[in-house]
């Protein structure tokens, strides 16, 4: 937080500093030029904070991938004991696979393409074409779409899927209680103890799911809090460039503010996911 304030605060100063040299110049100076040079040095200032910020979101993701691989598959063997034999092969399968792709992916291409992107900003806003500001702005803005859109496609796959698993692991279940039952007093006996041990079965996997999500939640609301405080100064940026008549500068923090939101789609993407999935395990089953 300290260096993200210590950045924007030089960012405020140059752009202040800009507008005032604009103003006392008056018709001696050059508009265009001074655009110019605010795009140039606010878009210096801001690249190793944005830099920053995409290799803290690849060390969170990777720090959530290693700790899933450790209590995915413990969760998936609770499951197999409770009688859920199908979501705990669901749980190590799919859903561990899912997200360490996801995991490497952002891993990979998060950092390039957002070099990319800041090259392309740098590109594009500095032109005296103004039509290829908002060209930048709209490619990050289809990239954000896609990864929603994604989130939400891989959350519905991961609902029937759920479904599916709870259907199959209760029919199991009402077929071994049919043939244990079908035994006079020693199979009504063990029928009892298994529903008891089922039961208790039922409070572990509810525990260890609550406790997953806590510790996923508590890394999650910092790294994304922090993408918004840098987002809202970004958009507090363009205002200013906005009210000074800098329009390139404006279009770069615009630019900027669509690369931020694109690493907080891939944030909420994976968290997503993997919070939506250890819900549905906890949530819906039990094979009652």
């Amino acid at each position: 937080m300290r260096q993200t304030a210590s950045r924007y605060t030089s960012v405020f100063l140059f752009l202040t500093l800009t507008a005032v040299l604009g103003l006392l110049a008056g018709e001696c100076t050059d508009g265009a030029l001074l655009d110019l040079v605010a795009a140039g040095g606010c878009g210096v200032l801001l690249w190793g904070s944005l830099l920053e910020e995409a290799q803290k979101l690849c060390e969170q993701v990777e720090s959530w991938r290693s700790f899933l691989l450790g209590f995915l598959p413990v969760y998936a063997g609770v499951l197999t004991m409770g009688g859920e034999g199908a979501a705990g092969s669901a749980v190590s399968g799919a859903l561990l696979t899912a997200l360490c792709f996801l995991a490497q992916l952002a891993a990979a291409f998060v950092q390039p393409l957002l070099h990319c992107y800041l090259m392309l900003s740098m590109a594009c806003c500095v032109s005296s074409e103004p039509a290829l500001g908002v060209f930048c702005k709209g490619v990050g803005s289809a990239l954000r779409q896609a990864l929603g859109w994604a989130g939400k496609i891989l959350v519905a796959l991961l609902g029937l899927q759920r479904a599916a698993a709870f259907q199959l692991d209760r029919f199991s279940l009402r077929t071994g209680q049919l043939l244990a039952g079908s035994v006079p007093i020693i199979g009504q006996t063990l029928s009892s103890a298994s529903e008891s041990i089922l039961a208790g079965i039922q409070l572990l996997k509810s525990g260890l799911g609550l406790a997953a999500l806590s510790v996923l939640g508590a890394e999650f609301v910092p790294l994304y809090l922090g993408l918004m405080i840098q987002l809202a100064l970004l958009m507090g940026c363009s205002l200013l460039c906005s009210l000074t008549g800098i329009s390139r500068c404006r279009a770069l923090f615009d630019c900027f503010a669509e690369a931020v939101r694109c690493m907080a789609a891939v944030v909420v993407l994976f968290f997503g996911l993997a919070a939506a999935g250890v819900t549905l395990l906890f949530i819906v089953g039990g094979g009652s």
